[in-house]
């Protein structure tokens, strides 16, 4: 199949070729003018007929791009907390433009502003200019299951241009999408992971009109997304409906024994209780379903935490991430690719500095530094007494006479026990059932940034430089697989031959995997990644990706440390 390249003209134009078929296309047939006989009409590659109607998109950077299809109805009113259900069918053709279909409701990162909507459930397509039976690669965006969505961030032409279909979406997020309560839904909560499931039913439906192969779909994403690539890993209704047949795992090992059914249920009966108190105009004598139902999203939104996590136990989502890889309760039939970043902590360290009047952690001194990782791993502190103090001493002399010391400890704790070290587990889990696995250590330091910025604005015009170098970052590998070259370079100053070079490799690899289940290239060009079970992992980093000893990046990452970590005597 033809490759179209940015700049490279097509023939035909599908923008002309769309204006010149739209009526053919829609009205089903046209007659011939008589005499010399019927000649079949051409059909329009812009417009496609779904489960729900047909939907026309839009020509862009020489890909087919459908934004905005919406894969479930809107989940509102009495569909608040519950299940997602099927979109309606449509009378006309559902035109699309460039607009993304709404976000789900967040609060912004930036502003602290509330943004979004709750009739939020969208999909985007994204195609060649041609093809048939093409893989599929259906992405779940990350942000700690409280913010972000499937639009504008993330631009596929790469891996388009590859010749795979990517599909983005929106999942219902914080208290919306994961808020259990014996009263709403199935009491579990998990209504985002039910989204995402409901998307890929969608696509299994429906993308063949596309040009996709429906038996080829790979389901990717990064950090929440990655954690949600997991969960549908050990979910038996993916299972059972063979939604995808390979899955990547982006920086998403954390949290592995998710929230249990009593626990979850129990912050959800806070939730409602906090409801009560603060709404009582709208949650006197009211069930506590009714009592939310009737809460505006700004005040639901008052009431969430900082970030979400699915339930396991529960009706959905049976067994958690750690106790399905542990029992083999898995497809063993799926191919995977799963890694983590050199320095993801650097990035939730340094968010807390922006947020500490500019303070860096090492001016606030070692008693700051000592009540923060106590507050790390108080969460764990029921199932594993960990002795905070001899790992916050040793991680702090890991790091003696470098700039900004302490939050480089931090985060290196944040890294190995949250990430890294479960990445590597994971793997171990996924070899023992002779599964095809291939892991990857994303280490370019001068990755750019994709949530912060690396300097903070004091005044405008006037930035003050974070107090630690951030390195390989959480989500800092992002960029390079769903970024243009054109953003990267708009978006970023310093880039380099090296930063394009090894985002060339790593689109090579994750469209190779989407194709074959295995990221070697077929030209030979790109350095061979041997599998897991060869203890090798893939070092993608600049100027060139090379092989790693497992062995290496579990030092690194002071993996024999974490599996048997230092614990206060009782």
């Amino acid at each position: 199949m033809q490759q179209f390249r940015q700049g490279t003209p097509m023939r035909p134009s599908l923008t002309l070729l769309a204006s010149a078929l739209l009526a053919i296309s829609l009205t089903g047939c046209l007659s011939s003018g008589g005499g010399g006989g019927d000649t079949p009409p051409e059909t329009n590659p812009l417009a496609v007929t779904t489960t729900e109607g047909d939907v026309v998109g839009i020509e862009l950077n020489e890909m087919r791009v459908f934004r905005g299809i919406p894969y479930a109805a809107a989940p509102v009113g009495a569909d608040r907390f519950m299940p997602p259900k099927a979109p309606a069918e449509r009378s006309g053709p559902l035109e699309l433009d460039e607009a993304f279909g709404n976000m789900c409701p967040q609060t912004n990162i930036s502003t602290g502003a509330v943004q979004g909507n709750e009739d939020c459930l969208f999909l985007n397509v994204y195609a060649p200019a041609e093809g048939d039976n093409l893989p599929v690669m259906v992405w779940i965006h990350g942000g700690a299951f409280v913010f972000g969505n499937g639009g504008g961030e993330y631009d596929p032409t790469r891996l388009v241009e590859q010749d795979v279909i990517v599909v983005t979406l929106n999942y219902r997020l914080g208290n919306l999408g994961f808020l259990a309560h014996p009263q709403l839904g199935n009491g579990d909560g998990n209504f985002g992971l039910m989204d995402q499931q409901a998307a890929l039913r969608w696509v299994k439906q429906n993308i063949a009109e596309f040009g996709g192969n429906p038996e080829m779909v790979t389901l990717f994403g990064e950090s929440a997304g990655g954690h949600s690539v997991m969960s549908h890993i050990v979910s038996p209704s993916a299972q059972q409906q063979n939604l995808f047949q390979r899955a990547i795992i982006q920086s998403g090992s954390y949290a592995q024994d998710q929230l249990s059914l009593p626990v979850s249920q129990f912050l959800g009966a806070g939730v409602a209780a906090a409801a009560r108190l603060a709404h009582p105009e709208l949650c006197d004598e009211v069930s506590d379903a009714a009592c939310l139902r009737a809460l505006s999203t700004e005040q639901l939104l008052a009431l969430q935490d900082s970030q979400s996590l699915p339930t396991a136990g529960g009706s959905f989502l049976p067994r958690s991430i750690r106790a399905g890889l542990s029992t083999g309760q898995i497809d063993t039939n799926l191919d995977i690719m799963i890694g983590s970043n050199q320095n993801e902590g650097t990035l939730f360290v340094a968010l807390d500095e922006l947020t500490n009047n500019l303070d860096s952690l090492d001016m606030m001194g070692i008693e700051e530094y000592e009540r923060r990782v106590d507050e790390f791993f108080e969460p764990y502190s029921n199932e594993t007494p960990y002795d905070v103090q001899a790992i916050a001493d040793r991680y702090r002399t890991l790091y003696d006479g470098q700039t900004g010391q302490l939050s480089l400890a931090l985060s290196a704790i944040w890294t190995d026990f949250m990430f890294a070290c479960n990445s590597s587990e994971q793997a171990d889990r996924f070899a023992a059932n002779d599964m095809n696995i291939w892991k990857y250590w994303f280490r370019d330091e001068n990755a750019p940034w994709t949530l912060v910025p690396p300097a903070v604005p004091v005044a405008p015009g006037v930035f003050l430089p974070l107090s630690f170098p951030q390195g390989a970052t959480h989500a800092g590998e992002i960029p390079y697989v769903l970024y243009p070259e054109s953003l990267m370079r708009q978006r970023y100053t310093g880039l380099t031959q090296d930063v394009d070079t090894l985002a060339d490799s790593m689109v090579t690899f994750w469209t190779q995997f989407a194709k074959y289940g295995d990221p070697n290239a077929s030209d030979g060009v790109t350095a061979a990644w041997p599998q897991f079970s060869e203890d090798r992992v893939m070092q993608l980093d600049a100027p060139a990706v090379a092989t790693e000893t497992l062995e290496d990046f579990r030092s690194y990452h002071s993996c024999d440390y974490w599996e048997t970590p230092p614990v206060t005597q009782n």
